[in-house]
């Protein structure tokens, strides 16, 4: 497939490769803070928007599929487990619906109860999230899409997804910064080719630079 040609499921890869990524280094980091002093509020702060971040854009991306991209693949791949994945996915909407509560808490004088809800919450997210995506990557393979859309239609069904997803995410300049640092090196240089240049080399390392900067610390050089 010649480069720059729509490749609808590199597009779902990347996106687990993000959730994968920042759902470790959330509870990685949760249960460290929890072990150890917690007296510096800016990494504190810097977490906190990476978790509200990772919820965002785990929830989001579970609208685009639910909505978009499995109703598409349906007609042509009915064998696919559809009731497991949505039955996954309302199982972990229902687990995040306990991190925002929790997020708010780590700004305060105490908070250590916080950390041990995110944490509890995201080690039972983790128990869905690896069989899950297993799963979806088993049923839809490169070879498998490819045979059933061409990537015009590919093209459209990506679009439409990412325009669902940004419509239920946010902030830009936290959402944005945060996929591509999520990523390696690679993966990252060909998602920043679908922005405008605007964002990469303007918006980001410039304009929004001070309202993502705390969460560097956990991003991927």
């Amino acid at each position: 497939m010649a480069p720059g040609t729509p490749n609808l499921i590199r597009d779902i890869i990347r996106i687990h490769k993000v959730v994968t990524r920042s759902l470790e280094v959330c509870l990685n980091h949760g249960k460290q803070y929890l072990t150890t002093d917690m007296s510096q509020p800016e990494r504190l702060q810097g977490y906190s928007s990476y978790t509200h971040c990772f919820t965002s854009v785990l929830s989001s991306h579970h609208q685009a599929e639910d909505l978009i991209t499995f109703p598409a693949f349906k007609s042509v791949i009915p064998s696919a487990p559809y009731e497991r994945f949505t039955a996954d996915h309302h199982e972990i909407e229902r687990l995040l619906t306990f991190i925002p509560q929790a997020v708010s808490e780590l700004t305060t004088m105490e908070p250590e109860n916080g950390l041990k809800i995110i944490t509890n919450t995201l080690s039972k997210i983790s128990e869905i999230w690896y069989p899950h995506i297993q799963l979806e990557e088993h049923h839809f393979t490169e070879e498998v899409i490819n045979k059933a859309f061409n990537p015009e239609e590919q093209g459209n069904i990506s679009a439409a997804a990412s325009k669902l997803s940004q419509e239920h995410t946010g902030p830009p300049y936290w959402i944005i910064p945060f996929i591509l640092f999520n990523l390696e090196h690679e993966e990252r240089a060909s998602m920043a080719a679908s922005f405008p240049p605007m964002i990469t080399e303007e918006l980001i390392p410039k304009v929004w630079k001070d309202q993502w900067a705390p969460m560097k610390p956990y991003f991927l050089d």
